[in-house]
């Protein structure tokens, strides 16, 4: 009994020396592959702060506006949307409040436009200058208010024009098309 007990002792001691002598081999990670990121803009991207104030910003759009959507314009031409608004928010608009472009077709206006310094409860415009596509068809660019924080506030504001011209078709067959 005792020399079996011995050999199984030694097998046992015999295994654990082979196991710990081998080598595990090492694990490998695949590296990952960069990629570019996608382009966005600066008002979807910049992270808002903390807001530290107490005061809620907020306006409405007045029915006034001196350039109609949907107005009729030639390839390249210059025009300036303007909206009347009203801050009926509690706090007073300085100059670090900002109007962005956040969506649809630019129209070689800038990415931002300050917000006239307006006070709590009185009216101010917004002025935007714009400038007709080459390529005939319908065009909306979209505008969002901007607070200090980097919170946005208020209506999104929107300037609508078509520009003349013969809009290019697609023919049957065609194997590719422009898209305005």
């Amino acid at each position: 009994m005792i020399v079996r007990k011995t050999v199984w002792v030694f097998l046992a001691v015999l295994i654990m020396m082979i196991f710990s002598a081998c080598e595990r081999a090492p694990v490998t990670t695949p590296t990952p592959i960069p990629t570019a990121p996608l382009p966005t803009r600066d008002a979807a991207t910049l992270a808002p702060s903390i807001k530290t104030s107490d005061c809620i910003d907020s306006f409405y759009f007045t029915e006034w506006e001196d350039f109609e959507d949907g107005s009729l314009l030639k390839p390249g031409e210059t025009f300036v949307k303007e909206w009347e608004i009203v801050n009926n928010g509690s706090c007073n608009w300085n100059a670090n409040y900002k109007l962005r472009f956040i969506s649809g077709d630019q129209m070689s206006a800038p990415d931002v436009v300050a917000l006239p310094q307006t006070a709590v409860g009185k009216r101010g415009i917004i002025s935007v200058t714009f400038i007709a596509p080459d390529v005939p068809g319908s065009y909306r660019s979209s505008w969002k208010a901007f607070n200090g924080y980097n919170q946005s506030f208020g209506n999104t504001l929107f300037a609508e024009i078509v520009v003349e011209g013969e809009v290019p078709t697609v023919e049957s067959g065609d194997a590719g098309y422009v898209i305005p």
